[in-house]
């Protein structure tokens, strides 16, 4: 059985478009479903809770943001559902890393379900499937329990499953910017460096100053009275103390041809 978990942006007049040829591929290919729509009242996460009550071996699909894939994916460590997204928005990151096109011919790879299984990372008690940022200026790392990071002149750490081995939103065409982290190798991969930053009319590139393999991170405040605050796959925020580590279990995910993993 298929579900369709809608982002709550979709409802602007300017996406209609987009929907309708997405709604008629699906139906074409015979993998059309059932509609979940956001809204204030329902989040992501709650919406798949709830569908994998009703069928845990479902095929739950996210239309709209890499945010809300992320959101929404979380629910389902450790059942046998199996993810698909299609992006409807060009600045995708993950559509890339997934190998998707945007808009209606992701359904052609939706109805293929050709699917990878991937790790996911694990922030004390809770899941992320693609990144975390936090700046190091006033936090104690350490690395696998066994050795002591001291950043010098770093302005920002990011620990990666999935996602670009860059700070950038968005990334070029050249190869060395289309470098993903291996979310299927059990470990994370932590990027040390500077992000880009716009001076005056200027604009800074950005500085990667180290890049190492863990499987597992902890940070600490330095001072108990300033707060270390992770940002988690760009949308909630943890405050430190924190444990992070690869989880034990995979997720299946519905990949295209063209994806860097």
């Amino acid at each position: 059985m298929y579900f369709y978990i809608y982002d709550s942006f979709l409802v602007k007049k300017k996406y209609s478009k987009m929907l309708s040829k997405i709604e008629t591929r699906l139906a074409s290919l015979d993998v059309a479903g059932r509609k979940h729509k956001l809204s204030i009242l329902k989040s992501a996460s709650e919406i798949t809770n709830k569908i994998i009550e009703q069928e845990s071996s479902s095929t739950i699909v996210v239309i709209g943001s890499d945010k809300t894939f992320c959101e929404a994916v979380l629910p389902l460590v450790g059942t046998e559902a199996v993810v698909g997204f299609i992006p409807t928005e060009n600045k995708s990151l993950l559509a890339e890393i997934l190998g998707l096109p945007v808009g209606e011919y992701a359904c052609d790879v939706i109805s293929a379900r050709r699917t990878e299984h991937v790790n996911l990372g694990k922030i004390n008690d809770q899941y992320f499937f693609s990144s975390i940022e936090f700046e190091p200026r006033q936090s104690l790392i350490l690395a696998d329990e066994k050795y002591q990071i001291i950043p010098k002149r770093i302005k920002l750490v990011k620990v990666i499953n999935l996602d670009f081995l860059c700070f950038r939103e968005r990334i070029s065409s050249s190869s060395e910017e289309k470098m993903v982290g291996n979310p299927k190798d059990n470990y994370l991969e932590v990027l040390m460096g500077t992000p880009q930053q716009k001076l005056f009319f200027f604009n800074q590139k950005e500085k990667r100053d180290s890049l190492f393999f863990v499987k597992r991170l902890s940070i600490d405040p330095k001072n108990p009275k300033n707060e270390v605050l992770i940002k988690v796959d760009q949308k909630n925020i943890i405050k430190a103390p924190a444990l992070i580590e690869i989880a034990k279990e995979k997720l299946k995910v519905i990949v295209g041809k063209d994806r860097l993993i």
